[in-house]
């Protein structure tokens, strides 16, 4: 058996404009908390935690993720938008009838639950594997697109059984004058 990742790219389900403008808030404060930790020195860098982050009304688990976002990406000069994100101990997924939830603590004492929406049919069995427990969950983001609709972002993690081996194959050469060829080996 071999282990597969997926990341299931989920919009909220009827987001309404409060929450919505509340998410952009939050994720314009986490870009500008990356971009204070990008201007500290290295050795510094390396001693935050999130209590040197109280002041900031984001989750802790929220925070140590943009530390370690942060300091993962050496290269970086400044951060245009650092989508908000946190692993797998800190949101749950709950199916209610038809739909389906995630459960998380964005704001530090609070915790929500939003619906999502399910609009492709193969990303329902990866949701009920990790509500059976056969998936492991994995990261979830936070993440807007140019249209301004909000979307979780739920990484999956699920053990699938090896591919069948075979003597069968087919070749595919792509070339400049020619778009496509195939043959087989007979």
């Amino acid at each position: 058996m071999s282990t597969t990742t997926k990341t299931l790219k989920l919009p909220f389900l009827r987001l309404n404009r409060a929450k919505a403008e509340e998410f952009a808030r939050l994720q314009a404060l986490n870009t500008a908390t990356a971009n204070a930790i990008l201007a500290l020195p290295k050795a510094q860098k390396r001693l935050l935690t999130s209590k040197a982050f109280a002041h900031v009304e984001i989750g802790s688990a929220w925070i140590n993720q943009t530390i370690r976002n942060a300091n993962a990406r050496t290269q970086v000069k400044q951060f245009q938008c650092l989508p908000l994100e946190t692993n797998n101990q800190n949101w749950t997924l709950h199916k209610v009838g038809n739909t389906y939830s995630i459960a998380f603590g964005l704001r530090r004492g609070i915790k929500k639950r939003l619906p999502l929406a399910v609009h492709h049919a193969s990303h329902q069995p990866w949701l009920d594997a990790v509500l059976d427990g056969r998936a492991s969950p994995g990261t979830v983001k936070l993440w807007c697109s140019r249209k301004g609709i909000w979307y979780a972002c739920l990484s999956v993690s699920m053990d699938v059984p090896d591919a069948d081996t075979t003597d069968k194959w087919i070749g595919i050469d792509r070339g400049q004058n020619i778009p496509m060829a195939a043959a087989t080996p007979t």
